[in-house]
């Protein structure tokens, strides 16, 4: 259960949610696909810290201690992604400026910092009434929008399937998945299509959701494959373009700069006459 001060804190910080959103007006860039991944696994986050919170009475201390494990996952996850953005960036700092209100929310530690997560969903919400073409940036994107999708799915069910055959295995008789870690445990081997044998379902519900599991993994990681050959026949070809829409942006912003400047003096000339 939370005590008091974390209750408080947790509270100061979805207040000023919405005060930072405001803020981040500045550091906008474009949407990309990799910010509705980033956005889905901050929801999940913020809904495991609630469940271990506001659930302790009624989830088993096992499910608790699963929820707050992979929660610390998603908060690598999280810091990886902002390394790796701060890595490629060309202007370090700029970057860190632009993005350094992630951090708080991504320490695996600190629970009560999870909230700022939400100025994730606040920036997104932001990027989309900015620029609603989703499918313009996928196509323009295509690489990033195939690795977000792949792992999207990956994580959806990875999570579903591990609630599924829990649900429907445990405290079946002679049913050797009994905890969450071991529904947990269970679906990342049948996903990944390593089959290890020592956890398997006993009911034909279960057997029908591994046969599911089973499909679905084969096709997620023959599209893995399939990304990182086209990683390998095209390297760089997603930067060039990502970098010619962006050369083609600031042009066209120049020269929109130029003609309200060009107008602006044809006015006070006409003022003056």
């Amino acid at each position: 259960m939370p005590s008091g001060l974390s209750a408080l804190s947790s509270l100061l910080f979805i207040c000023i949610v919405p005060k930072v959103g405001k803020c981040m007006r500045h550091h906008l860039t474009h949407l990309r696909a990799m910010d509705l991944l980033m956005a889905f696994l901050s929801v999940i986050s913020v809904a495991l810290v609630c469940a271990r919170w506001w659930g302790y009475s009624e989830w088993p201390s096992q499910t608790l201690q699963l929820f707050y494990d992979v929660d610390s996952l998603i908060c690598y996850f999280f810091l990886a992604h902002f390394a790796y953005g701060w890595v490629r960036a060309s202007d370090k700092m700029a970057f860190f400026k632009a993005n350094w209100f992630y951090l708080p929310g991504s320490l695996p530690m600190v629970e009560q910092l999870r909230w700022a997560r939400l100025i994730q969903l606040w920036r997104v919400y932001q990027l989309l009434r900015k620029q609603p073409d989703l499918l313009g940036m996928f196509r323009r994107e295509r690489n990033e929008t195939t690795l977000s999708g792949i792992l999207f799915l990956f994580f959806l069910l990875l999570g579903v399937g591990s609630g599924v055959i829990y649900l429907i295995e445990s405290g079946q008789p002679g049913s050797l998945i009994q905890t969450p870690y071991d529904a947990f445990w269970w679906t990342l081997v049948t996903l990944s299509t390593v089959g290890y044998g020592d956890l398997v379902p006993k009911t034909e519900q279960g057997r029908f959701v591994a046969s599911l599991l089973i499909l679905f993994g084969v096709g997620l990681f023959g599209a893995i494959s399939g990304f990182m050959a086209s990683l390998f026949l095209q390297p760089g070809r997603r930067d060039d373009e990502l970098e010619k829409w962006r050369h083609h942006q600031s042009a066209q912003h120049e020269l929109l700069l130029q003609e309200l400047r060009a107008l602006s003096a044809e006015v006070k000339a006409l003022k003056q006459k």
